[in-house]
């Protein structure tokens, strides 16, 4: 499921440019409708499911990078954005924290196969609620740079964006990030067997992170100012990791979870992190960087788990969890995001002696570019 997030948002990055949004997420949804729906059929191997899972996997990328690059247009620049992108986390997680409940009850009440159809219902719902409420806007690009492949214009879009030194910089940080905070979620299950516990006792070690998360998101996004967001950005990131070093004392059940929710509380660095690369992101990039940014998330936390997973077969629970938010830790440090620099101001001059001119000037403000 992680995996396909590399040839998702690599390969299809461009379609956040070239394709009109609203067309692209409904069509989005009805294809993982149709791909979930076809994992009920009877007598399907496994084979064949983790080939439905992969392809649906490779729709993702594309849906949420779009997503994310429409996210700018629907929503004001600076504190808007940034709390739009905040709720949006805040959704997810919550999503993340309940799903465990609901699949399970699902599961109680029903099949895997009836299971998965009221999933593939839910797709078809959204389409329909994305069809009914999102207003219809062209796509970005002009017609003329139609005529080169997806597969061509997104690998060009993603080098441009990569080329630019900050924008890179910003990408790494959360991709690294991401990658060494996940391997307390990663080995919740063998963890919880560690400490005595019940293999299903991991779902409330996986609660931890996701509740640390909502909690930041709602007093950083709704209540610090820009100037304050940006400037917790290390002091956070620091925070995600400093809980982790904590279990090589190997905490019990409670004081793990109390570990984990504090980790999560780090989190508050990604809605810095969000309008930094809103800002300095030139605007014909700034669709690939985001669905870049998507991409390299989700597949960077799937490398985590791997990652993460092989380290344990080799070495202590108590000592991986602790290598990771040291490595975390690291790579905070490392890759810093460098705050932009504001244009200089103009230097003051005479003032040009008033000419009668046929067409009006463009003002100051128009020919300033955007950060």
């Amino acid at each position: 499921a992680f995996l396909p997030y590399l040839f998702g948002g690599v390969l299809a990055g461009a379609a956040a440019d070239r394709l009109p949004a609203r067309r692209v997420l409904v069509i989005c949804d009805l294809a993982s409708a149709a791909l979930i729906a076809a994992m009920t059929m009877p007598g399907i191997p496994v084979a064949g499911l983790l080939v439905l899972l992969f392809a649906n996997g490779l729709i993702a990328p594309v849906y949420q990078g779009v997503r994310s690059a429409l996210l700018p247009d629907v929503l004001p620049p600076g504190p808007g954005y940034v709390l739009g992108r905040a709720l949006m986390r805040m959704v997810a997680q919550s999503a993340q924290i309940a799903g465990y409940g609901v699949g399970g009850a699902l599961l109680a009440i029903l099949s895997p196969r009836g299971a998965l159809a009221v999933d593939a219902v839910s797709y078809a719902a959204s389409a329909v609620l994305l069809r009914a409420g999102l207003a219809a806007r062209a796509a970005r690009t002009a017609r003329a740079s139609e005529t080169e492949s997806m597969a061509r214009d997104s690998l060009a879009g993603a080098r441009r964006a990569l080329a630019h030194r900050q924008v890179r910089r910003i990408l790494l940080f959360g991709a690294l990030v991401a990658a060494c905070a996940i391997a307390p979620e990663a080995l919740a299950a063998p963890y919880a067997t560690h400490i005595g516990q019940p293999a299903r006792v991991a779902g409330f070690l996986l609660m931890g992170i996701p509740v640390g998360t909502v909690v930041a998101d709602v007093i950083v996004a709704r209540l610090l100012p820009v100037r304050l967001q940006r400037r917790i950005i290390v002091p956070a990131g620091l925070l995600v990791f400093c809980p982790l070093i904590g279990f090589a004392a190997s905490p019990r059940l409670g004081p793990a979870i109390a570990l984990l929710v504090a980790s999560g509380l780090g989190s508050a660095w990604a809605a810095g992190l969000d309008g930094l690369l809103i800002d300095v992101t030139p605007l014909a990039l700034r669709g690939r960087a985001l669905a870049l940014q998507g991409a390299s998330l989700m597949f960077t936390q799937g490398a985590g788990f791997a990652l993460w997973g092989i380290a344990a077969q080799y070495a202590p629970l108590t000592a991986v969890i602790p290598a990771a938010g040291v490595a975390g830790g690291v790579a905070v440090v490392t890759l810093r995001p460098r705050r932009p620099v504001p244009p200089p101001d103009p230097q003051p001059g005479p003032v040009p002696a008033p000419q009668h001119r046929t067409q009006p000037m463009p003002s100051r403000s128009q020919n300033r570019p955007r950060p």
